[in-house]
């Protein structure tokens, strides 16, 4: 309760503070702000008053509703999108619903489009749809990721996030907006029911409620500024519990530039030397990438120095999660010879740490 009466002090406070001054990412073109968008409220009362509704009010139209395949009871057929381009791109979560030519596209005016299916990320999750600029009734209103080095959040600012959440809006029904704080960030040792989340930056964790169909929108601050991507409800294998959470936004801009703008991703090879521990993993016939279990521990090796014996079950390298002997393998490509890691493992019922001195791997 204390909690509440806090957010409601905070959103009083804003109220007396006028209008945003949004960044440019977010301020859609001079001519959005047309009669065909913005102005067209039945009543006065209903306009937006403060600060926290005319930054909502201007994010509206940039939020679609995006219709696809279903068919099955544990398929839900709909999610959000946001336009980022004029050009007619529309990004949103990749989900079983996004089929080629059945999903479709529903703009703020309410107006329904065919939509392209562009190829996704399967890193971060995310999907490209595109849509005919030229079949749209108005301008489209694409807002992008802020570019700058400035932190887009920290814990404890307060947050919107905008969706269609529950599909309570069809056609031109505004989209739902919910509230809550940023409660912290996290990697991802994380899955969504039986699928581990492949994005392996920080993620941010927020209150805000994540209900079905809220999938894909935007977790914005209350002045306007976008700074996460709505993820699923995600369940974290380490706690056991659902958490809220978003791609923070800037994550986003590679495969934006390459698929909105056409430019090409830079591919580096890595300079890394391999590094060696000396744990041999007990990597279990037809099994593609079974838990990480010692075999054995190599002679002379960092694993020896250590302690480390048969059966023990590696969980952590560092900060990264490990699930598997493939995330074992991934992990380490992370570091160089030399460098010194926290090892975490169980051994029965207990769990051990140990600094372990990453040597070269000279094979």
């Amino acid at each position: 309760m204390k909690r509440y009466l806090v957010l409601l002090l905070a959103l009083t406070d804003l109220a007396a503070q006028g209008e945003p001054n949004l960044p440019d990412a977010t301020k859609p073109p001079a001519e959005a702000q047309s009669a065909d968008v913005h102005a067209s409220y039945a009543f006065a009362e209903r306009a937006p008053a403060t600060k926290v509704e005319s930054a909502i009010d201007r994010l509206l139209p940039s939020i679609v509703k995006v219709h696809g395949a279903s068919g099955l009871s544990t398929i839900t057929p709909y999610a959000t999108g946001i336009v980022v381009s004029a050009k007619g791109h529309v990004l949103t979560l990749d989900q079983v619903l996004v089929q080629k030519e059945r999903t479709r596209v529903v703009l703020y005016d309410g107006s329904v489009h065919d939509a392209q299916v562009l190829p996704e990320d399967g890193k971060l999750g995310v999907r490209l749809l595109k849509i005919d600029p030229e079949q749209c009734q108005g301008l489209l209103h694409p807002i992008w990721p802020d570019e700058s080095d400035a932190p887009l959040y920290r814990t404890g600012d307060f947050v919107v996030s905008l969706g269609n959440c529950f599909r309570l809006a069809e056609f031109s029904e505004k989209v739902s907006a919910t509230f809550g704080i940023v409660v912290g960030r996290a990697n991802t040792a994380l899955r969504f029911r039986l699928a581990d989340v492949q994005y392996d930056g920080d993620l941010i964790l927020t209150d805000a409620c994540n209900n079905p169909g809220h999938y894909g929108g935007g977790l914005f601050a209350l002045d306007g500024r976008w700074i996460g991507f709505n993820m699923r409800l995600l369940e974290s294998k380490e706690t056991n519990t659902m958490l809220s959470a978003a791609i923070p936004s800037r994550d986003l801009l590679p495969y934006l530039r390459e698929h909105v703008n056409g430019d090409l991703r830079e591919v580096t090879e890595s300079d890394r030397r391999p590094v060696r521990t000396g744990i041999v993993l007990f990597r279990q016939a037809g099994r593609a990438s079974p838990p990480a279990y010692v075999d054995r521990a190599e002679r002379d090796s960092p694993a020896a120095a250590i302690g480390l014996r048969p059966d023990d079950l590696i969980v952590r390298i560092g900060d990264y999660s490990v699930r598997s002997c493939k995330e074992f393998d991934d992990v380490l490509k992370k570091f160089e010879p030399g460098d010194k890691v926290m090892l975490t493992w169980k051994r029965g019922t207990k769990v051990m740490q140990r600094d372990l001195e990453l040597a070269e791997d000279k094979q």
